[in-house]
């Protein structure tokens, strides 16, 4: 147990708290933001990948805990991988392997807890998609914790402006620097005075390890971004021909998604490797989830054909479809190339046995194909078209919010993809995105996880059937 006089000393000495009592040595950077929270009532990061921010948030909670009478600390982040796999499983790591702490602090899948006092001297976690997250706080000593804050709504923030008009009352915030709004992005802007504000650009990161910043820079170039932001720690710049602005992504990738135990709808896709470098990608679609299933390099159809297979059957079986009940899963394949080999063994599979296969309905689909279409030049334009309206938090008609209908896998790669594709408009003033073609002639690598997606979103018509539910 900390004595009183400790206690009194380690109050306005966070760092020295998390050397002797955690057991733990801050990097400079982190010594700097205990120390901020110490003496600011706002502080706020904004810093690339990897670089510690979620551990310093956990000792920031367990240093507040440990040197204040009945503190309320709330703590919030966009989606529960974040708060919950993330943070919260770091708080627990630093009490569960200290004996002190751990016989004075009680934690819980939700809670931390000063013991015998669950209800007064207590940390929670909420995920911020619940718009009363932050609400109903009151205490003598209240710490907002706010993790990737790029990423939460500005309605959660507005009973925390309040709380704060207590004087020992304090904030922290952490995130990648994704979107230029909001609450988090004016912290560091129009807002800026108002807060101790900390840049951390990973290639000054220890923990930072240097093949993943050599491979960015590599990958998609110190102008693009992506390396703005994963690493760099800096705001997008988002260049007037970029078609889907990295913004829309990183928050699909921060919307929380509650999976029904029977989905609307399932999709499959997949694009196929044609040489090289470049991979063969298999994903699928639940609802408005969508999921990376597998990633492999070479041209091997009848392995691809055979993966695609196993995720159908994997899939029927999780959600009990029926043919009685259920449509078939549009399983749409790259038929451009070596695709074309891949819709031949699926045909071929189904054709052979169709009552097992009865969920299989494939659909061919080529890239950069001509389209009729009044606004879009050919079919990859359209389907990057489809992807960008599903990704629009605003109605374009009222302008109103409204959910997003897409929500990416949490991958580096698929990011730097769907928001380095840029566009011009052709003779006829239609849309045209770049080809693939003229992507690796900028020095990118081939967009393949970005295809997979734009499969996924392609709308399709199953074929009529009676008495059945729809699927997509």
């Amino acid at each position: 147990m900390i004595s009183e006089e400790a206690i009194l000393y380690y109050a306005d000495h966070p760092v020295e708290f998390v050397k002797d009592i955690i057991g733990a040595k801050p990097d400079a950077m982190q010594a700097e933001i205990l120390r901020s929270v110490a003496v600011n009532q706002m502080t706020s990061v904004r810093s690339g990948h990897g670089v510690g921010k979620s551990t310093v948030e956990a000792w920031v909670i367990i240093w507040f805990m440990n040197t204040r009478p009945f503190p309320k600390i709330p703590c919030t982040a966009p989606t529960q991988h974040q708060l919950f796999d993330i943070l919260w499983a770091e708080v627990s790591k630093w009490i569960r392997n200290n004996r002190a702490l751990r016989n004075e602090l009680i934690w819980t899948k939700e809670k931390l807890y000063m013991k015998g006092y669950p209800e007064e001297w207590f940390a929670v976690a909420r995920t911020a998609s619940k718009p009363d997250a932050l609400q109903g706080f009151h205490a003598d000593d209240l710490l907002f914790i706010i993790d990737e804050a790029s990423g939460v709504s500005d309605s959660i923030f507005e009973p925390v402006l309040g709380a704060l008009s207590t004087p020992r009352a304090r904030l922290l915030m952490c995130g990648n620097p994704t979107q230029l709004s909001g609450f988090f992005y004016d912290s560091h802007n129009k807002n800026s005075a108002n807060y101790a504000r900390f840049h951390i650009d990973g290639r000054n990161s220890q923990r930072v390890p240097k093949e993943f910043v050599d491979r960015i820079i590599r990958m998609y170039g110190k102008d693009s971004d992506v390396f703005r932001v994963r690493v760099a720690g800096e705001f997008p710049l988002q260049e007037d021909d970029i078609f889907i602005p990295l913004s829309l992504i990183d928050n699909s990738i921060m919307t929380e998604f509650s999976l029904r135990k029977k989905p609307d709808f399932i999709h499959i896709a997949c694009d196929v490797a044609r040489f090289g470098d470049d991979k063969t990608i298999i994903g699928y679609k639940i609802d408005e989830k969508a999921e990376f299933y597998k990633k492999r390099q070479g041209q091997d159809t009848m392995k691809t054909a055979d993966d695609i297979i196993l995720l159908g059957e994997m899939l029927v079986h999780r959600y009990r479809l029926k043919p009685e009940t259920d449509h078939p899963i549009p399983v749409k394949v790259d038929d451009g190339g070596v695709g074309g080999g891949v819709v031949d063994r699926l045909k071929q599979i189904k054709r052979n046995n169709p009552e097992r296969f009865w969920w299989l309905e494939i659909y061919p689909v080529l890239f950069g194909q001509r389209i009729k279409h009044k606004y879009y030049h050919d079919s990859t334009t359209y389907m990057m078209a489809i992807v960008k309206k599903l990704l629009q938090p605003f109605d374009e008609d009222t302008g109103e919010r409204k959910p997003v209908e897409l929500i990416l896998p949490n991958d580096d790669d698929l990011a730097a993809q769907l928001s380095g594709r840029k566009y011009s408009l052709t003779e006829a003033s239609k849309l045209k995105v770049e080809s693939k073609e003229a992507m690796k002639k900028r020095g990118l690598p081939s967009p393949d996880e970005a295809d997979c997606v734009l499969l996924l979103c392609l709308p399709v018509k199953p074929p009529k059937r009676k008495g059945v539910r729809k699927n997509g």
